[in-house]
């Protein structure tokens, strides 16, 4: 009895001693963005307990370049999910910051009154089309897709000496309206869904597919401080597998447990997440690009679609030294 004792008190010890080795040093910080950045750490947001040495938080989407860009950098997160043109422009220099990989693929459709699917983009060229925001990645992907199918476009009604897609900038889905001033809208998922199911609109356009096939292109960006990889490269390791489960476990999720763990999370307490439970069903979630790939595999898609934003605006972004790329 005092073997099989021994035996038992050991193993528990060398548990112990694994999750001791595993557990962070000091506590750690992951940032992202409220909606479909929230719904790639939604499992481990649920799986959360006061004892795993990290913390996680929910900012609004416009605030998350603030959570890199403390003066004291003390205050900066350790782990922060933010959009691949703003994590290059502000840390691509690979100093303070890598990229570990990407967590979210493309989320953007196109939808219309009309469901003659939008198999030949040249029927744009004298639309109107309503884009959500127009000026950062859902606007910058779709004059990409347009750039590549050769049809030409303008922004805001400005006059062009050749005709083309006529791009408007709206707000939010509150601007969808049937029989609207816009032929044509571009949202992301899971409000794309919305205007489906309550205002009868169509999805006639993959944007993923339309700029790269089912791949689509790495959105999200995962990034860590550099410290971090170093000293505690263990967890860091332990934690890319944590965020690959979760990609797998998101389909398999309620739409109230993703809400609950994501609302659990809040960084401001009047904040409300966008993220709504009725329509995170499993094709909703599907058409959200949520998955891991990491920097190494997807360096290359990267900086060719960074490439192609710079054609369209000098300023939006920049190409990330190779520093940048996590190699493992």
């Amino acid at each position: 009895m005092k073997k099989v004792i021994a035996v038992v008190l050991a193993a528990l010890s060398a548990v112990t001693v694994l999750g001791a080795c595993n557990k962070p040093q000091e506590e750690i910080v992951v940032c992202m963005p409220d909606g479909a950045p929230a719904l790639a750490m939604a499992k481990l947001m649920k799986e959360d307990t006061a004892e795993d040495g990290v913390t996680y938080k929910v900012v609004k989407s416009d605030l998350i370049g603030a959570q890199v860009s403390f003066k004291d950098t003390s205050k900066n997160a350790d782990v922060c999910v933010m959009p691949l043109t703003a994590a290059a422009k502000l840390l691509g220099n690979g100093e303070e910051y890598v990229m570990l990989g990407a967590v979210t693929h493309g989320n953007l459709y196109v939808i219309s009154e009309d469901a003659t699917p939008l198999t030949d983009l040249t029927v744009l060229e004298d639309k109107k089309v309503g884009v959500l925001q127009i000026n950062n990645v859902p606007g910058l992907v779709f004059k990409t897709v347009l750039n590549q199918a050769g049809v030409e476009w303008y922004e805001n009604g400005k006059e062009n000496e050749t005709e083309g897609a006529c791009l408007y900038a709206i707000s939010g889905a509150d601007q969808v309206m049937k029989g609207g001033e816009y032929d044509y809208y571009v949202l992301a998922e899971p409000a794309v869904s919305v205007q489906v199911k309550k205002k009868g609109f169509h999805i006639v356009g993959d944007l993923q597919a339309m700029y790269g096939g089912e791949k689509g292109y790495p959105q999200a960006a995962l990034v860590a401080k550099k410290s971090l990889t170093e000293k505690n490269g263990e967890w860091v390791n332990d934690f890319i597998e944590d965020v690959c489960g979760a990609a797998e476990w998101l389909p398999t999720a309620t739409g109230a447990e993703i809400v609950e763990a994501v609302t659990a999370h809040l960084a401001d307490p009047n904040m409300e997440t966008t993220l709504k439970a009725p329509l995170l069903t499993a094709d909703v979630l599907g058409r959200c690009g949520v998955r891991y790939v990491s920097a190494k595999d997807c360096k290359g898609d990267a900086v060719a679609l960074l490439q192609e934003f710079l054609k369209i605006n000098p300023n939006v972004t920049a190409i990330p030294k190779d520093e940048f790329f996590m190699n493992n």
